[in-house]
């Protein structure tokens, strides 16, 4: 009997002394004391799975083609058509009528010019200029029959006479390397008679025109020259030039 008292004096002591230190800590330490539960109050729900959700495999349809109209066979007759979208009408621009002004002619000088009878090789010339012209003038043999026959009438002729064609030419020649730069004729031939018509029927003189752009270059001329009285040649420059090459 002794021992159940004392068992239950020192328990009872042990709950008072854990009761005063439970009571007395925090004033010490400023905190609350966690004391472990053996087991949890309120247990956490376990999440049920969520099911996986599948997308409907898709039922593959054969597209029915529907039976085409057989088009009828034409019968001979016109048919007419319509606009399926008619377009509005476009409207008339209007303009304004700038007044016309007449260019000023080029002005131009000569640069070389070259003068005879005879044909042969000329003395090289530069060219500065990005543009010149080549005017010539020919001055061709009028009677192109020469010599004296019998009359036929009166028998054979006693010589035949020969007929001669003037003809000119001029080669523009690279003067760095001899190579043949242009060659130049009259065009249309050579025929004093003809020309003498008129001044409309005469091409003289003929012009023709050179594109250099921004290099200098050398030339000299060949001439060949076939019955001819005289000819020139003008290397024609714009006056514009003038201080600027």
């Amino acid at each position: 009997m002794e021992k159940r008292t004392i068992a239950i004096v020192a328990l009872a002591t042990g709950i008072v002394l854990v009761v005063a230190l439970l009571v007395a800590l925090p004033a010490v330490t400023g905190k609350d004391p966690i004391v472990p539960l053996p087991f949890q109050l309120f247990p956490t729900p376990t999440p049920e799975p969520t099911p996986l959700l599948l997308p409907p495999t898709p039922v593959a349809t054969i597209p029915v083609s529907p039976t085409p109209t057989p088009t009828p066979a034409w019968s001979g007759d016109s048919r007419s058509l319509w606009y399926a979208s008619p377009l509005p009408p476009t409207t008339v621009p209007t303009y304004t009528r700038l007044p016309y002004a007449t260019p000023e002619p080029e002005v131009f000088l000569s640069y070389v010019t070259i003068q005879s009878d005879l044909g042969g090789v000329t003395q090289t010339f530069s060219i500065p200029f990005p543009y010149w012209e080549l005017h010539y003038t020919v001055d061709p043999w009028e009677t192109t029959f020469i010599g004296e026959t019998s009359s036929r009438m009166g028998g054979p002729a006693d010589y035949f006479a020969v007929q001669v064609f003037p003809t000119f030419v001029i080669e523009v020649r690279n003067a760095g390397d001899d190579s043949l730069f242009r060659e130049i004729t009259p065009p249309g031939g050579l025929d004093a008679k003809y020309w003498k018509k008129g001044k409309e029927y005469d091409p003289r003189p003929w012009v023709e025109k050179f594109y250099e752009g921004s290099l200098e270059r050398e030339y000299y001329f060949v001439i060949r020259a076939h019955a001819i009285h005289s000819y020139k040649i003008d290397v024609m420059v714009p006056a514009r030039y003038i201080g600027k090459y």
